[in-house]
């Protein structure tokens, strides 16, 4: 099974291939630069938004090039917030072959990440829930699936022992899913019992304040259970995290 926690790592393993020239032979090499992806960016089409600049500096092209042309849909998926990490790496690589990043290096590539490029929740969840095998790859999929969608009572986990890795935590508002913006984070790991720090392990792209990077590991503490019953069709969790009590999740599996 394919753990939460290492395909995390691939979000900051993300290799880069750039040229660079070698002054002694006059002549071009192919370098590749490793760069992480660690902001929250949660796509905002108005057309003044900061998010809608950033996407239209990542994805704009020529169709006239072959290269852009072939791998336009994998740069607009990681434009979105909705990328795999292919898909930032070929973003990034477009950035360089088109000139938004001069001199290329690790730390210009970073910048340029830092500055135009990061993830949201259900996008990574999506992208995880693909590479383990439990959904089929579609840009449709990837870029219009919302955390909400994934809150269905027939996926349930209704007993908190039986909760596993790579069960996914959908945010609830009272008894109901969370919406506009809803949240949604995958288990690492999870003891049925309290400990100092926290019982369960979890990875999310999230944009609280308190959580640095944005897409990261952390433990939640698990601080009372709501069984399933009569106003409440799933188990519902109170949890706290990020030093902050009081978000409420269902359990689901896919």
């Amino acid at each position: 099974m394919l753990m939460p926690i290492d395909y995390l790592q691939r979000y900051r393993n993300i290799k880069v291939k750039a040229g660079k020239e070698d002054e002694e032979t006059q002549s071009s090499r192919l370098v590749v630069y490793q760069v992480k992806i660690g902001k929250y960016f949660m796509m905002d089409w108005d057309a003044d938004s900061e998010e809608r600049k950033d996407f239209n500096t990542v994805t704009r092209g020529s169709r006239r090039n072959e290269w852009y042309r072939e791998n336009k849909p994998k740069i607009l998926n990681a434009a979105m917030g909705k990328g795999a990490p292919e898909d930032y790496e070929l973003a990034l690589e477009w950035a360089v072959r088109a000139g938004r990043i001069s001199h290329a290096s690790k730390g210009t590539i970073q910048a340029f990440a830092d500055d135009h490029l990061g993830i949201d929740c259900s996008g990574f969840v999506t992208n995880y829930l693909i590479a383990a095998g439990k959904m089929m790859h579609t840009d449709r999929t990837v870029r219009n699936t919302n955390a909400a969608s994934y809150f269905s009572p027939q996926k349930a986990v209704n007993d908190a022992s039986a909760i596993r890795p790579g069960d996914l935590l959908v945010w609830m508002r009272g008894n109901q899913v969370k919406r506009r913006p809803g949240h949604i984070a995958v288990v690492q790991s999870y003891v049925p019992a309290s400990r100092l720090g926290g019982n369960m392990q979890v990875v999310e792209a999230t944009g609280s304040r308190n959580a640095s990077p944005k897409l990261l590991d952390s433990m939640y503490k698990v601080e009372h259970i709501h069984r399933a019953g009569v106003g409440r069709s799933t188990m519902i969790l109170e949890v706290k995290r990020h030093g902050r009590s009081g978000s409420r999740v269902s359990v689901m599996r896919y």
